[in-house]
Order: C-alpha cells, then structure tokens, then sequence
C-alpha cells in the first residue's frame, strides 16, 4: 500500500483547530515518520514511525532542533531547503539524517508550512538505496561478466586460429613428408617405391576399366664410364638433367620415376604400344642432342641413352611380367648398340 502524500496529511491535520494542541494519536495515523516542526525548527511532535527511525525518545528529541539530525554534508542544502519552505507552498528534497546510533539515514524530506508549525515528512530511503547500491553491484558484476566473456571470445578465438594456423602449418608438414617419401633426393623426380606403388595401382585399374597402359625403361649408355672419368659431382648433375629431360619428353599425365642408379621409368597412361614407341623415341633423341660435359669421352662420342617399352596386354597382366619384358626389350637395345628403343 503506497503511503500518503503530504497533501493528505495536511488535509487530516487541517481539520483540527490548532496544530500546537495535536494529540499523538492523531499523528500515528500516518504510516510515515511524520515530525511537527515549530519556526526555530525544534521539535513540537512526531509519530511513533519517526521515533523508531531516529532512535531517539521523544523526550531526547524535545532538547534538540531538526538540524542536529541531518548529516553535516547537506547540513547547508537542507538549511537552504528549508528556508525556502517559509516561502513556496511545498518543499522536497532528499537529505540524510543521523540517528542515535550515528547511523546515516537517506530520506526524502516533503516539507510544509502550516501557520506556527512546519509539518515534515520523511520518507526512509534505505530500501530504495540499498536497491540501488545492489543493481549498481549487479550492473558492475554483469559488466565485468560480459567484459570476461568478451575476453575470453577474442582468447578464444585466437586459440581457434592458432589451432588453424597449427593444423594448416601440420598439414602442409605432412604433405611435405609425403612427397619427399615419393621423392629421388638426388633428382627430384618419384623415387622406386613410389613407382611401384603407382604401377600396381595402374595395373589393378586396367582390370577393372581395360585401357591402354605402356611402360618405358630408359637407362643410361656407359654411365660408369663418364662417372669415372668426370667424377660423382659431374654424374650426379647428368642424372639430373636426364631426369629433367625425360620429364620434358613425356605428357603431364605420365608418371617418371628413378627406377635405380643410371636407370630411370615413366608410366605412360593411357598410352598403346605406337604411342609408348613414339614417346620413347622423342625422349631419346632429346637426350642425345643435349650437350653434356666432356661427352666426346664417351665410347659412342655423346651421352645416350636405351630405352625398352612395355605395353599391357591380356599376357601381360602382372607387375613381375610388365617389368620383366621391360627390361628383356632393356638388355636387347644395349646388346643393339645402344642410343635405341626397343619394345
């Protein structure tokens, strides 16, 4: 039940004949600390509610003015307030009063003259206050929480993109791995495993989806020979640009591996024996009109190679048999005379 304005008040009060003369019993009908006030401000009469607020016994607030009551920080605005109670018909303002226990008490003063006396209304704001102290509490904790959260969303979020940056940086790691475990250190080429692997793969694939799949087997004429004569370092840099060459001479979708030593491979997809042969013979001769170092040592005046091809058929289903007649068509073209494809 909200409690009575000040108007109400007065209108209960106005019905009696003189305010100095008010019994108690007419004043603990407002539900408010009510306080009648004369012009010096000291105390005619208060309620029972006022009594319990200030903790002071009415014969203790008898000895003292409305001043000794108020807090010395507003002591001047509530001075000033009441001074201009005397001239305004109604007054409010919010203060805070001292009780007998020095604890300060937030109210809101509604203030009026009528005739000797000034009737006082306060109103405690302890509540109302302590509400207000305890939301501000709660809109600071709930600030905090949400600068926390913020917080721990941007940590969480660069977590998340470190963790990316790690999965990316592993990745392209294994990737690397992968490749170097398919890859010749030597030429950069696919190594013997990785052939192996890709041939077989190849070869079970034909089963399923018959196509044309052919085989080259290139291996270099007297190697040992210019080895010996021009040293590692000078044989490690042909084999590279044999390799590069060979990689030249075949399509992109061809498969060139070292295959072992001087001897290289190249898995022809999609390739019968005519194209396998054609392919060959380009490879050959882009190697022996290539100019290598010091290849007018050689037994044949130039550095050549001999090359076998493969083809699958319905006699040629296994990687044993494939390799093997590409390295029977190997042993013919060097027994040949070598610089020549066979197959």
């Amino acid at each position: 039940m909200a409690p009575p304005s000040l108007q109400e008040v007065k209108e209960k009060v106005e019905c009696l004949e003189k305010e100095l003369s008010l019994p108690r019993g007419v004043l603990e009908v407002v539900q408010e600390p009510l306080v009648l006030l004369n012009q010096e401000w000291g105390f005619i009469k208060t309620n029972r509610k006022a009594e319990e607020m200030l903790r002071y016994t009415w014969k203790e607030l008898q000895e003292m003015d409305f001043f000794d009551l108020v807090d010395l920080e507003s002591l001047g605005e509530v001075r000033d307030g009441f001074a201009a109670m005397k001239k305004n018909p109604e007054v409010r303002l919010k203060t805070s009063v001292v009780s007998q226990s020095r604890e300060k008490i937030p109210v809101e003063i509604s203030g009026h003259f009528q005739g000797e006396a000034c009737l006082l209304l306060l109103k405690d704001l302890r509540e109302v206050v302590r509400f207000e102290e305890e939301w501000e509490k709660k809109k600071k904790e709930l600030t905090e929480k949400i600068r926390e959260r913020d917080q721990y969303a941007r940590e969480l979020q660069a977590m998340r993109d470190l963790y990316k940056e790690r999965v990316r940086e592993i990745e392209k790691m294994r990737a690397e791995a992968v490749f170097l475990s398919h890859t010749d250190d030597l030429t950069g080429i696919f190594n013997h495993r990785f052939f192996m692997q890709q041939l077989n793969l190849e070869l079970e694939r034909r089963k399923r989806y018959p196509s044309p799949l052919s085989l080259l087997m290139i291996d270099i004429d007297f190697f040992k020979h210019y080895n010996d004569n021009n040293g590692h370092l000078a044989g490690d840099e042909a084999l590279r640009a044999v390799a590069l060459l060979i990689q030249r001479g075949v399509r992109q979708t061809d498969i060139v591996a070292r295959y072992g030593g001087e001897e290289f491979v190249a898995i022809l997809i999609n390739a019968g024996r005519e194209k396998a042969l054609e392919i060959g013979e380009r490879v050959r001769r882009n190697i022996a009109e290539t100019s290598f170092p010091n290849e007018h040592r050689q037994p044949n005046k130039n550095l050549t190679v001999s090359i076998s091809v493969a083809t699958y058929s319905p006699s040629l289903v296994s990687l044993a048999e494939l390799l093997r007649t590409a390295d029977d068509a190997l042993y013919r073209a060097k027994r040949g005379g070598r610089n020549r494809i066979e197959g």
